[in-house]
Formats: C-alpha cells, structure tokens, sequence
C-alpha cells in the first residue's frame, strides 16, 4: 500500500448488542497514479443498494451489508458462506479532491477514484 495515499487504515467492529454478527474488514488494493489514486474493494455478494460509502473528516467510511438467501427448511451440512458484513476505513491525504470523489460497483467489486488535486500534480518545468 502506498502510505501517500492512505497513510493509517482503520477497522472498526461494532458492539455485539448493535449487530448480530460481527463485520469483516474487506480485502482491498490501491493503485495510484499522477492524476489519482484508486481503491478496489472485494465485496462478494453485496448489492449496490447495501453499500453505504461515506466521507467525514478527511476518513472514507465504508460499510457493507451482505446477506445469503437460503429456504429456511434448508439445513447445510458444511457451511462457509455467511451474513457477516464489511466494514473499512481510510484515511484521505491531503493531496485528494474530496469534492470530486466517484464510486461504482461491478461484479461484487467496488471501485472508488479519489483524484489527486491540480495543485498536488506534478508539473513539468520549461528549461530555458
């Protein structure tokens, strides 16, 4: 991970008596280039509408819902799929236009483009 991007990564579990099943930080990478820097989030299972992305603070907050639909008269003999949600947080450098974030999901992957700001750019110097 490049510590220029999102120097301190946070997880956070909620209480017990808040939530029925505790939540997992998602597997993520960041990619970073000179116009921005992008976060790829692994949330299997989850729809869009169960997706709440958030930013506060200089911290992109993000916290996921999943839920596996089975009968209820089905009784597995092996089980490793579950409920749990997702739940992970970064903290933004200055350098990212807070005002310019876009987020999408597609095939269980969440994709989140913080731009770099114009002036964080590098810039080519002329030599005369």
């Amino acid at each position: 991970m490049n510590e220029t991007c999102c120097p301190t990564v946070e997880t956070t579990v909620v209480a017990p008596e808040a939530e029925t099943r505790p939540l997992r930080r998602p597997r993520y990478q960041i990619d970073n280039t000179a116009e921005a820097h992008t976060v790829r989030v692994e949330l299997p299972g989850v729809a869009k509408r169960d997706v709440d992305l958030k930013l506060a603070e200089g911290i992109l907050h993000l916290r996921a819902a999943r839920a596996c639909a089975a009968p209820e008269s089905w009784k597995p003999l092996h089980r490793e799929l579950s409920d749990n949600g997702y739940e992970l947080h970064l903290r933004l450098n200055d350098r990212v236009d807070e005002s310019r974030l876009s987020a999408s999901l597609e095939d269980g992957v969440l994709t989140v483009v913080l731009p770099v700001k114009d002036a964080a750019k590098p810039r080519t110097i002329a030599i005369s």
